[in-house]
């Protein structure tokens, strides 16, 4: 992965900032996306003092003509874009009857055509150079329809899940890897957010490892992913939940 270029996008804190982290100690040059320009500031700050290759490229990945510019920039910069993990996504737990139209649209704009924006900026420069990985984040609750998380939530991950299944097949013959990756609850702020103790301890009562996943371990996942190593892999959605959800 030695001077990889890597995009990760939501990675000022949580699972998109211990991706990026385990990305770059492994000899990626990574660029951290995010709205939140005082923490990806903050994030890139930390990684750099740990003496890791991070830039920052901050910009609204819902918004089509924004994410057009931040991959262009990328690759004016670096000259190519190896790596693209979309990690960026919002909660709106609202139940169906509570949610507003609003609340409903924001979610699809952000966790699946950002997505779409991402990867569709990124497939010309990956299929000239004839190599790629694209790693999208999912959720267990796209294939559970996870009631914490609500709907919206639910029904934007499970549209990751399909999406990634027709982008890799469109892209397979130009030696681009397109893959998913499902977790369940993870122990970042995020997850604490929208959801109290009891409900907490309801979903470790279901988890047969008996903890939550810590965000290290996702990017370990994700990192083997853009790795040479998942080469013959494409098109799947890979759990990682403690034996929560089996198929």
């Amino acid at each position: 992965m030695l001077n990889k270029v890597a995009l990760v996008t939501g990675a000022a804190r949580g699972i998109g900032k211990a991706i990026a982290k385990k990305l770059a100690e492994n000899g990626a040059k990574v660029i951290i996306n995010d709205v939140n320009i005082q923490e990806t500031e903050m994030t890139c700050n930390e990684l750099k003092s740990l003496e890791l290759a991070i830039s920052i490229n901050c910009c609204d990945v819902g918004n089509f003509k924004q994410a057009q510019k931040m991959v262009k920039d990328i690759l004016d910069y670096y000259g190519t874009i190896d790596i693209l993990v979309n990690n960026a996504g919002i909660v709106q737990s609202s139940t169906v009857e509570e949610m507003t139209e609003k609340e409903w649209d924001e979610v699809m704009r952000v966790n699946l055509k950002g997505v779409f924006n991402c990867c569709k900026a990124v497939i010309k420069p990956m299929k000239r150079q004839k190599r790629g990985k694209i790693i999208n984040i999912s959720s267990l609750a796209g294939k559970n329809g996870g009631i914490k998380a609500g709907a919206a939530y639910s029904a934007s991950k499970a549209g990751v899940i399909c999406f990634t299944k027709t982008l890799a097949r469109e892209l397979a013959t130009y030696g681009i890897n397109v893959n998913s990756v499902a977790p369940s609850m993870v122990e970042t702020e995020l997850a604490i957010s929208f959801t109290n103790q009891e409900q907490r301890n309801e979903l470790l009562a279901g988890i047969p490892l008996k903890r939550f996943a810590k965000a290290e371990e996702i990017a370990d996942l994700v990192f083997f992913l853009s790795s040479s190593s998942s080469d013959y892999i494409t098109g799947e959605t890979i759990n990682i939940n403690g034996g929560s959800y089996m198929d």
